[in-house]
């Protein structure tokens, strides 16, 4: 782990990055074709005074809106469970009134409930959680040392906290995950833990210059026949690996959606993602509140 000397913590779209690249064993990392140092690759960056520039730059903003947590690099990856800056930071967005919406994979974000349910009392909180298949084996190939159940706590313990969670089935890989089996049970999941949008891709795996070798890389360690199978079929240099069945799995998904009132539409989980919501406006405000803002 490196130190960043950082002097601003927010994107100009609001992106909060904490931490910068990763160390996940993840087949399909954007996160590592991005932001992983090229001599230093699967190391990860910290910005330990993270919440102390968030709180100066919210400060002078003129308006309230969404944090976006987690595009960059999982701000809930093992070393936030000594660092802590995380919450720190989500501590910062209560104290200014701002919203938040974060990726992860890991079940440490639990930790922080107690934060994410007092900012979502009065604005709004949305977790985006991956989720490729509920399959262990085929799981275990995607994610590595990453398990099913630890994915499922997560789930479930956002869908009993009442905080919006939007279930992303990525990647879907050839010959991995590309099935109405796995699909179906991803929708019945999403279900009966109460999950109103479920986010998608294309049904289809993307890979990235970085992201392309660190796939057949892990790959070929974790399924040597599968790799060479994918390599003959589209070749090494191939950016987008597209199932057979990708136009049958996109209509199932749409219709067993609809059918469970689930949204699946982009521009629709976008504009959720990103609109702010005021829930304590004209109502008067609590003694909690007032002593926090004093």
């Amino acid at each position: 782990m490196y130190t960043i000397e950082a002097k601003t913590i927010l994107t100009p779209q609001n992106g909060l990055n904490i931490y910068k690249g990763s160390t996940d064993r993840c087949l399909v990392s954007p996160v590592y074709a991005r932001t992983a140092r090229v001599d230093e690759p699967g190391e990860l960056g910290v910005k330990p005074d993270a919440d102390r520039l968030l709180e100066v730059t919210l400060r002078k903003k003129r308006s309230r809106g969404m944090i976006f947590a987690g595009s960059m690099s999982d701000p809930y990856n093992p070393a936030e469970k000594e660092l802590g800056i995380m919450r720190r930071c989500l501590k910062v967005l209560d104290r200014c009134d701002f919203g938040v919406a974060i990726q992860t994979r890991y079940p440490l974000l639990l930790r922080d409930l107690d934060v994410l349910s007092e900012i979502n009392r009065k604005t709004k909180v949305v977790v985006t959680v991956p989720l490729p298949t509920l399959q262990t084996e085929a799981f275990q190939l995607i994610e590595g040392e990453l398990g099913v159940s630890d994915r499922l706590e997560l789930i479930r313990g956002l869908s009993d906290a009442g905080i919006e969670t939007i279930l992303l089935i990525d990647p879907i890989i050839p010959g991995v995950n590309d099935t109405i089996t796995s699909i179906g049970m991803l929708l019945q999941l999403a279900a009966d833990n109460h999950m109103h949008y479920l986010e998608h891709r294309e049904m289809k795996t993307q890979l990235q210059n970085g992201s392309r070798e660190h796939f057949y890389e892990l790959l070929k360690q974790r399924a040597s026949e599968l790799a060479l199978n994918l390599i003959t079929r589209f070749g090494p240099d191939e950016n987008e690996l597209i199932p057979e069945k990708q136009k049958e799995l996109l209509r199932y998904l749409i219709d067993r959606s609809a059918e469970y009132s689930i949204v699946c539409d982009k521009k629709q989980i976008q504009d959720f993602r990103r609109r702010y919501e005021n829930r304590t406006e004209g109502h008067q405000l609590e003694l909690t509140d007032m002593l926090k803002s004093s």
